[in-house]
């Protein structure tokens, strides 16, 4: 089983050390494969946004950045700025070579299908990577048209437009070709080591009974 599991970044107690810190005992003491960020969004017509509005923060005129993915609204510990970098650095700390590594490890480990886990993996650090967009909302090919352009945007021309397209595409397609090679000689590796099944770590241990007293996850003052 491949275990996924969301982590909001934007509640009022946040900093970019604390996330940092929490990441950092996520990526060592929980068996998750796959982690997905979110900026803490009061959604249009959402109690939260009523309240916000009600106490005068200031928000975000414009709907379409209300997709979770974007910094909406104020936070009362952190600058614009240092939230959205909170946001990026989140993705480049759980999804360093290291700890897929580690992820693949624990895979074979368990049992859990390798190969499903390594595409994913791919998928994830790749789209934040390459096409700096979240997982959920992009792929291995980005799709563009000429005639789609936002109001008030001159159409382009034929010969910048196509030229420009399939230069940035076939950089993408290499760069991503490059980071899948990368990680399947890793994977590899793990797949043929006769010792596969021999991997633990704390993520993975049964659990035990002192968890609460010893695990980091238990020790912060939010816990």
């Amino acid at each position: 089983m491949i275990t996924y599991a969301g982590y909001i970044i934007g509640f009022p107690n946040d900093t970019v050390e604390s996330i940092q810190r929490d990441i950092d005992v996520i990526k060592k003491e929980m068996p998750i494969d796959l982690l997905e960020f979110f900026q803490l969004t009061p959604l249009p017509g959402s109690e939260d946004h009523q309240k916000l509005h009600k106490a005068g923060v200031a928000m975000d005129p414009d709907m379409n950045n209300y997709d979770t993915n974007h910094v909406t609204t104020a936070h009362p510990l952190m600058s614009r700025e240092h939230w959205e970098r909170a946001y990026s650095l989140a993705w480049q700390r759980y999804y360093t070579t290291e700890h897929i590594t580690t992820v693949l490890r624990r895979a074979a480990a368990t049992g859990c299908n390798g190969g499903n886990a390594l595409f994913l993996l791919t998928w994830f650090k790749g789209s934040i990577n390459y096409e700096k967009i979240h997982p959920l909302d992009g792929g291995f090919l980005r799709l563009k048209s000429r005639v789609d352009r936002r109001p008030g945007l001159p159409r382009e021309r034929l010969w910048l437009f196509y030229p420009k397209y399939f230069a940035e595409t076939a950089v993408k397609l290499l760069q991503w070709g490059t980071l899948y090679l990368r990680l399947r000689l890793i994977y590899l590796r793990i797949k043929h080591d006769p010792r596969k099944g021999e991997f633990t770590d704390l993520a993975i241990m049964p659990i035990a009974e002192d968890e609460a007293e010893t695990r980091a996850l238990f020790q912060t003052e939010a816990a």
